[in-house]
């Protein structure tokens, strides 16, 4: 067989894994990069001495870092004292109470991993709904839509917006300048379909438990080490501020990561060992792996092949072809989880704007957008979203399918449709 069938059999197995979820995530890439070095080796598409730039260790190391000190931040007990802080100020007030956690639940998804934040806010979500008598079904799945808007906010917010932001080199301010529109947009877009629909009535439950909540609870009982806190947030500003300026200062934004990472452990007061068993490795482990493995379809020509799919989108107005990249995206991203769609399109849609010489930041941007939303369009699509499901089935909540289009549909579809409407007015503008 030739190296372009070989791969092309290795391509369709991955994605029929990655689609079913028999496997881990994390073991079908490895097993895509196994396969990868063997066969590529064996035919002589690249050297063993290849495979640690096919690797981009520097983009796998930085992952490391992030994951490390976001598990870092949530040890110290932040994300609890922030609810039973909200809960104490807006206890009464559970629709004002509601605006504000799906607006936190978006930031704060935006500097922690959103299935950290999921886990966290849903939790504190379902005990406002013994206390106030919040929805919970309706409010646990609308915050799992945000948590993947929030991965647009910065570089660092989601896997995907990282891999396009270190391999193009984006900084923080080029990449805040795009995604600060968006998030607003989105978010208010989220807020106010969710007011019409599920928070404009009260029920005679809410109503009763507003009514009947007298007592507070003193937020510092979730704080095991005030200290901690204090030193945790301090550390990891310093590392936003490092971030920012790692152009400016020369340095790798890995070495950063790590250097945090270093300061974190010694001086924050926070268990290393719960923070590293807390820590999720297997992104780190898909991501490498499945950098070796698109190493592998670049070099045996698949990339190639599906290119050519794209390049007659490619070749309209990037105001009409990059929203439709988004929509191809989000849509893809729906059934199969959105970093290897990401780390797949990258490379196919660099070679195609480096060939035609357009300006490629519509079509990275395209990407981000669309592999952070499609998530939303299914249960399963997105960690956090399958998280709230989870979460709300642990409690005797059932959700079908139909529960979710019913309740997340009509936000989802605008956010892609309003997405891609803005792009395409960046893109006409000049902003992009």
């Amino acid at each position: 067989m030739t190296p372009l069938t070989t791969f092309t059999i290795i391509f369709t197995i991955v994605i029929l894994l990655l689609v079913t979820e028999i496997e881990h995530r994390a073991v079908v890439a490895m097993l895509a990069a196994v396969l990868s070095v063997y066969f590529g080796t064996a035919y002589g598409l690249f050297s063993f001495e290849e495979i640690v730039e096919m690797l981009n260790l520097d983009t796998v190391l930085f992952i490391v870092g992030i994951l490390v000190l976001f598990e870092t931040i949530s040890e110290s007990g932040f994300f609890d004292f922030l609810g039973l802080y909200l809960l104490n100020k807006l206890g009464s007030k559970s629709t004002l109470l509601v605006i504000v956690q799906l607006t936190l639940v978006t930031l704060f998804s935006g500097i922690s991993s959103n299935i950290t934040v999921m886990l966290i806010f849903g939790a504190i979500t379902l005990k406002f709904s013994e206390v106030l008598g919040i929805d919970a079904k309706n409010t646990i799945l609308v915050e799992g839509l945000q948590t993947n808007v929030g991965g647009i906010l910065i570089p660092i917010s989601s896997i995907p917006a990282l891999i396009i932001a270190t391999k193009t080199h984006m900084t923080f301010m080029e990449f805040m300048r795009i995604s600060v529109p968006f998030i607003i947009s989105l978010t208010v877009i989220s807020l106010l379909i969710s007011w019409i629909l599920y928070y404009r009535k009260k029920s005679p439950v809410r109503e009763a438990a507003e009514r009947s909540r007298k007592t507070n609870v003193d937020p510092w009982t979730a704080v095991e080490n005030p200290s901690a806190l204090y030193r945790s947030l301090l550390i990891f500003s310093g590392f936003l501020v490092a971030i920012f300026m790692s152009e400016q200062i020369g340095l790798r934004p890995s070495f950063i990561a790590f250097f945090f990472v270093t300061i974190s452990f010694l001086l924050s007061g926070v268990d290393p060992d719960k923070v590293f068993q807390r820590t999720d490795w297997s992104i780190p482990f898909f991501v490498a792996g499945f950098f070796i493995f698109v190493g592998g379809l670049e070099r045996s020509g698949v990339l190639d092949k599906i290119a050519e799919g794209l390049v007659n989108i490619l070749y309209l107005n990037p105001c009409i072809s990059a929203p439709l990249l988004l929509l191809i995206c989000a849509i893809i991203s729906a059934f199969i989880d959105n970093i290897p769609v990401v780390l797949i399109l990258y490379p196919i849609v660099k070679e195609l704007v480096e060939i035609m010489k357009i300006n490629p930041a519509p079509f990275y941007w395209a990407l981000i957008i669309g592999g952070n939303l499609g998530g939303n369009l299914t249960t399963f699509g997105s960690p956090s979203v399958l998280i709230g499901v989870r979460l709300l089935e642990r409690n005797d909540i059932e959700v079908t399918m139909g529960d979710y289009v019913k309740i997340c549909y009509p936000i989802v579809v605008i956010q892609i449709l309003a997405s891609m409407l803005l792009l395409s007015l960046m893109v006409s503008l000049g902003l992009l």
